[in-house]
């Protein structure tokens, strides 16, 4: 096939969500696998599933219609537009939320068609993005109120976020004071609640040093069993750890990305001529390395950019990229490159999500 091709590793990534879910639940963490980066893949939701995690998260409706085939219970990651309120309760058994007027009109529609929506009720921590102010304690207690007196819609739980917006990373002291919003909670409305969220995978980092806070029960995690990757000291993770003892090693290597060689040739490592602008406006400079033997790929920035791709031959260096086509040098390949040839790069997080959002690629899986 002729499109660049997308090759994701299912049997890696049910091996990392099983490792994932076992480690957590020795913490007495429940875990909501996120499939966001996957746009909506029923395949990825249920190699996840497979390893055991049975909430699937997606930021977008559209792809939780998609993935309820799969059997899984459903979360709408982002905060429901009060436009999509119908789809919501058709295709999300729960959505996170902070505004009372679409959570009203959630439970009106949860009652037209016969359903309970769950609300995870978000209480920003200082990182900026959604919701309520966590200084602002009785907008949250008249909130989670307002939850439990609704007919058509029930508290899920209680939750935030770090590190996605405002770069605020999830500490001790951020989950100590979450926790004390929630058991405040708790004595005001006379309620026990279930599931107190602390955040994405970059939480793992306090579990990885032990310093988890003791009552936080829930994460909304992706990144973690999607790379194998701990996304605060940014290290790749040899094996998870449950106190001194390994669980299970994390996989790494799950996706690449193939694409087809369309034209090879020498030469020079400088352009010939009065310099201007690049087709995306931005100035360049080279550096002479006399005359080379490189290769144009069949895609380009609006498949996955250029600094997203890591050649898995490291003898191939990428040179840059237009629209359509990704330059790379082949000089010291050691492989013998032809027209027609297909060069594999791996993908980091930002390269995936453009990989699997775009039409322009296609998908294989590695069963």
């Amino acid at each position: 096939m002729y499109m660049p091709t997308l090759y994701i590793n299912l049997q890696k990534l049910t091996e990392n969500a099983a490792t994932e879910k076992a480690l957590l639940a020795s913490k007495g963490i429940e875990v909501m696998a996120v499939n966001k980066v996957f746009d909506g893949c029923i395949e990825t939701a249920q190699a996840v599933m497979a390893g055991g995690i049975e909430v699937i998260a997606e930021s977008r409706t559209y792809n939780l219609k998609k993935i309820r085939a799969t059997g899984c219970t459903t979360c709408l990651l982002r905060s429901p537009c009060l436009s999509e309120v119908k789809d919501v309760v058709r295709y999300a058994d729960i959505s996170l939320n902070s505004e009372p007027l679409i959570i009203r009109a959630l439970a009106k529609e949860a009652l037209n068609q016969g359903r309970v929506h769950r609300i995870l009720l978000m209480v920003d921590m200082g990182d900026l993005r959604e919701g309520i102010w966590f200084e602002h304690y009785e907008q949250i207690l008249a909130t989670v109120k307002l939850i439990n007196e609704l007919p058509g819609v029930e508290l899920y739980g209680i939750g935030t976020n770090f590190n996605c917006y405002g770069t605020v990373l999830p500490t001790v002291k951020n989950g100590e004071d979450f926790l004390a919003i929630i058991k405040r909670i708790e004595v005001d409305c006379g309620i026990s609640v279930s599931h107190i969220s602390a955040g994405n995978c970059t939480s793992y980092h306090l579990l990885d040093k032990g310093l988890w806070p003791v009552g936080l029960n829930h994460l909304r995690i992706g990144g973690l069993h999607e790379f194998g990757i701990e996304y605060v000291d940014m290290k790749y993770l040899d094996e998870f750890h449950h106190s001194s003892k390994p669980v299970g090693k994390a996989c790494s290597d799950l996706y690449q990305l193939e694409a087809e060689i369309i034209e090879l040739n020498s030469k020079p490592t400088v352009p010939v001529g009065e310099l201007g602008v690049d087709a995306f406006l931005q100035a360049k400079s080279f550096t002479d390395n006399g005359t080379r033997r490189r290769a144009l790929l069949a895609f380009g920035r609006q498949d996955v950019p250029a600094e997203n791709c890591i050649p898995v031959d490291d003898r191939i260096t990428l040179l840059g990229q237009t629209s359509d086509h990704t330059l790379i040098d082949i000089e010291d390949c050691t492989s013998h490159l032809r027209v027609g040839d297909r060069v594999r790069f791996e993908l980091d997080y930002t390269g995936l999500l453009m990989a699997c959002q775009t039409s322009g690629v296609q998908r294989r899986f590695i069963r």
